[in-house]
């Protein structure tokens, strides 16, 4: 889509583009809508109205200055020689069993992600996080993360009952490498298992017990380059609306007051 728009701020200033492009799908974008769009990809929430003064459907390639379409990398052996070869300390860092090192970085480590993905390869990645050590390290070869209360969708745990496949990624508040684990995970409910995992007074339901087959740690590029753990780049307060709120604006027909209200309750009163 190419057009023309003009963004007024709430203190009288105004900023105006032309010529823009943006690559959406379909051809039946409104301008209002196509002005909610711009408004939510370059973080103008605060920002005065967002008014389309122009828009035209360009068909994608065909604007002035696309460039000829390449030619993505289709096999292994070209995508290696588009890459370039690894770094032999990248190549030869992964491990199958959890040291000293992997096991201190998991005890200080308040945060995971969890990577899954069902029989038909539908994938899913979750954030999990308690206090540090939370995730519990059974021996050198196998790990245990509770399972709190949530919104009972358990995707991960669906997943797991139909691919045991899993992908975890530790993170340490203020430090830039991260470490992965992957390795085949199983649903546990058993008693033993849980008593070891309180928190707040109370068990999980549940525990994915993971065998563990990769271990490694992960460079802190992308977190020095996204410089996550400065505070200077913490978006202030109110930039994004609570999430019941937005939930309820994305589906219609739900009161979004109510939504935010049901989503600070179950901060307060179901958080274990």
């Amino acid at each position: 889509m190419k057009f023309d728009a003009r963004v007024d701020f709430a203190n009288g200033g105004h900023i105006e583009a032309q010529d823009f492009l943006l690559d959406i799908p379909g051809e039946s974008v409104t301008p209002e809508r196509l002005a909610e769009m711009i408004v939510s990809a370059m973080n103008l929430l605060r920002a005065g109205p967002v008014t389309i003064t122009r828009m035209q459907v360009v068909p994608r390639g065909a604007h002035d200055d696309a460039a000829p379409p390449a030619v993505a990398p289709a096999t292994p052996a070209a995508l290696r020689a588009h890459s370039g070869e690894v770094r032999a300390l990248a190549a030869a860092k992964t491990i199958t069993r959890l040291d000293t090192w992997a096991r201190r970085f998991i005890a200080l480590s308040p945060f995971c992600v969890v990577a899954s993905a069902d029989a038909r390869g539908w994938c899913d990645a979750t954030p999990r996080g308690d206090a540090p050590g939370f995730v519990r390290v059974l021996d050198d070869a196998t790990l245990a993360l509770p399972d709190r209360r949530g919104n009972n969708r358990v995707d991960t745990l669906l997943n797991v009952a139909s691919n045991p496949r899993l992908g975890l990624l530790f993170m340490i508040p203020g430090v830039h490498e991260t470490l992965r684990v992957n390795g085949r995970a199983r649903i546990s409910t058993e008693a033993d298992l849980l008593a070891e995992m309180p928190a707040q007074g109370r068990l999980p339901s549940s525990a994915l017990v993971v065998s563990v087959e990769e271990v490694f740690f992960h460079c802190g590029k992308a977190l020095i380059r996204s410089e996550i753990w400065n505070p200077e780049r913490h978006v202030p307060p109110g930039t994004i609306p609570p999430i019941g709120r937005m939930i309820a604006e994305q589906l219609g027909g739900m009161d979004p007051d109510a939504a935010e209200a049901d989503t600070l309750v179950g901060y307060r009163d179901r958080l274990y």
